[in-house]
């Protein structure tokens, strides 16, 4: 009987020592089967950032698939030079130049309306040139030298003489042999004596080396009515880079602007509509969710970046300039995580 109890004894050691063998094999078969498995789901790693944007994630399918358009024709939407025609070449002839602002004075007639002050000023600039050792180009004479610049100064308003002297305006060209004005867009303001534009100015330069440059700037125009004539009252200029848009995402186009800052974050959106554009501008109205249809206006500017420069609520009918807290939307946002 002990024989027995002993030879039960060791077969059940023996069979348990076999089952959990089997048991160990198995599991080790397991972990080499499935080692990219954990917590009951496949681990893959880290995938490698590819430049996304973390706003860029929560975009719509349409912001997506417009971004994915442009970057599979990068070079031609970001990359090339503006082909649109300059708006400021009243005085190319320098015969009808000379005849215009005899003495230095300024006609009237070309003072009477913002935007005409603004197309002319830019026009009697378009020819002036104020090339340097330091910064030059050219064969010999370019343009109209630096005739232009007194009368140019005569266009601003008293005011802004007071803050920049002619000296002063004078130096701020330095280098520069050309002026386009490619674009100027109203910017609406609540004011009956101030117009404001948005200019985007194409500006040939001279350098070092001898050899001449295309750079683009943008920038907000003030003119202000004085005795029933129009005057420039501020300019504000900044350089475009053409690296930003081309590499850096949403927030250079407008669809997916509006969609992650006034839709994701402020969530202010309860429809946004296809954008109305043309080679200058590009439109896009939304619903509200607080019942009010909004309008938001962009240049679209050579570098391929789409720049937000009116922000407007439909009142009565008339869509007037509107102010919408970003700042506070993302406090808000960043208080929830």
């Amino acid at each position: 009987m002990r024989i027995l109890t002993k030879r039960l004894l060791i077969i059940s050691i023996f069979l348990l020592a076999f089952f959990i063998g089997a048991i160990c094999l198995r599991v080790g078969k397991q972990e080499d089967d499935h080692k990219d498995y954990v917590l009951g789901g496949m681990f893959t790693g880290k995938k490698k950032d590819e430049n996304i944007d973390l706003a860029a994630s929560s975009l719509s399918r349409q912001a997506i698939q417009i971004m994915n358009k442009q970057m599979s024709n990068l070079n031609e939407t970001y990359f090339r030079p503006s082909n649109l025609k300059a708006l400021n070449s009243r005085f190319m002839n320098l015969e009808a130049f000379s005849e215009n602002f005899k003495d230095g004075k300024i006609p009237n007639e070309l003072l009477n309306t913002p935007g005409k002050s603004a197309i002319n000023y830019f026009s009697v600039l378009q020819q002036a040139s104020n090339l340097t050792m330091e910064k030059n180009g050219g064969c010999g004479t370019v343009g109209y030298g630096l005739e232009p610049f007194p009368i140019a100064y005569s266009f601003l308003s008293e005011n802004n003489k007071k803050s920049m002297n002619y000296d002063v305006f004078l130096r701020s060209f330095e280098g520069i042999g050309h002026i386009n004005l490619i674009k100027l867009l109203p910017i609406t303001v609540d004011s009956m004596d101030m117009s404001r534009f948005f200019v985007e100015l194409e500006i040939l330069e001279g350098s070092s080396v001898g050899v001449t440059t295309f750079n683009y700037y943008t920038g907000e125009l003030d003119v202000i009515k004085v005795n029933g004539l129009y005057y420039i009252d501020a300019l504000t200029l900044t350089p475009e880079d053409f690296f930003c848009a081309a590499y850096h995402g949403w927030a250079h186009n407008a669809e997916s602007y509006v969609e992650t800052v006034y839709g994701n974050w402020c969530g202010l959106i309860m429809k946004q509509y296809a954008p109305d554009q043309d080679e200058y501008m590009k439109k896009i109205v939304i619903d509200g969710v607080d019942n009010r249809k909004y309008m938001f206006e962009f240049a679209k500017l050579t570098n391929g970046t789409d720049l937000l420069i009116n922000s407007l609520v439909k009142k009565k009918g008339d869509w007037v300039p509107v102010q919408i807290d970003v700042e506070k939307c993302l406090d808000k946002n960043k208080a929830q995580f």
